[in-house]
């Protein structure tokens, strides 16, 4: 998959969970070769461990849509871990927050429309509820909801699935097979290596990966991510997570849509990394 040059294609390009300051680098000097050689349409970002791992601020947010580009970005359990985000949501309405999770408050904050080549796409963030913090709301009925509302416009849609369960995020691409035109996981940062299109419509991957520092433990150094896995100390020290710095990887999707029908024609991994001395 190299570049677009077809009017009846639309290309998505997908990333995975920004993780800290290694996350973002790895945007700054690897999705601009990625823009020049697959010349995306829509750029989706995850972005809800990009301040140091937990959360998002105001700086990084406007830094990931004015410098590098984003068109939306998502979120999923940690959207709320910087306070601030109360604050400037409402200046970002691309910013989305998981539409069924139990803190967010207007589920319209979980969803947004974006029109290219002059079909309406619909982009979603959604939460699991498997293994998951909190009482979510069903993410299925979720969908449904947000699917009978915009029924009138008929755009097309992609879902960002944020869930710890790879069964849950496997029947929730099922469910949605032939109404959503693409559905990836986010949250568990370990890609995986099904990307496929389901019953030759729906553009699936279980989970994009994150973009970030991969000598760790899903983004955070070994070090620190340690004690959670050990018994606990006698001194009941608080945990103290620190985001890892080294080997660099950006990963996520690429999808190319068929603006006649909504179907995915092609999907493709991401896995890109940072040279060492870069």
């Amino acid at each position: 998959m190299t570049e677009n040059p077809s009017t009846d294609l639309l290309r998505i390009l997908a990333i995975g969970d920004i993780v800290g300051r290694a996350g973002r680098r790895c945007l700054e000097l690897l999705l601009p070769p990625l823009r020049e050689k697959h010349r995306p349409d829509i750029v989706i970002i995850n972005g809800e461990n990009a301040a140091g791992g937990f959360g998002l601020t105001e700086k990084i947010c406007r830094q990931l849509f004015q410098d590098y580009g984003a068109d939306v970005i998502t979120t999923g359990n940690h959207w709320q871990d910087k306070k601030e985000i109360y604050q400037f949501k409402k200046d970002y309405e691309n910013l989305l927050l998981p539409s069924n999770m139990y803190n967010v408050q207007d589920s319209s904050s979980g969803y947004c429309q974006i029109s290219v080549k002059g079909q309406n796409f619909v982009i979603i963030s959604l939460t699991g509820r498997v293994f998951m913090k909190g009482e979510n709301r069903c993410p299925f009925q979720a969908f449904d909801e947000i699917y009978e509302h915009f029924q009138s416009d008929r755009p097309y849609f992609i879902v960002d699935f944020h869930a710890e369960a790879t069964s849950e995020k496997q029947a929730f691409a099922h469910y949605v097979t032939g109404r959503a035109s693409l559905v990836f996981g986010t949250h568990t940062h370990c890609p995986t290596a099904d990307e496929r299109v389901l019953d030759q419509f729906t553009g699936y991957q279980t989970d994009l990966g994150m973009t970030g520092a991969y000598d760790s433990v899903i983004g955070m150094t070994y070090e620190s991510a340690l004690p959670a896995f050990l018994p606990p100390s006698p001194q009941k020290k608080k945990i103290r997570f620190e985001p890892a710095k080294k080997d660099l990887w950006l990963c996520g999707l690429l999808a190319d849509i068929d603006t006649r029908s909504g179907a995915a024609v092609c999907v493709q991994r991401i896995r890109n990394e940072l040279r060492p001395d870069a």
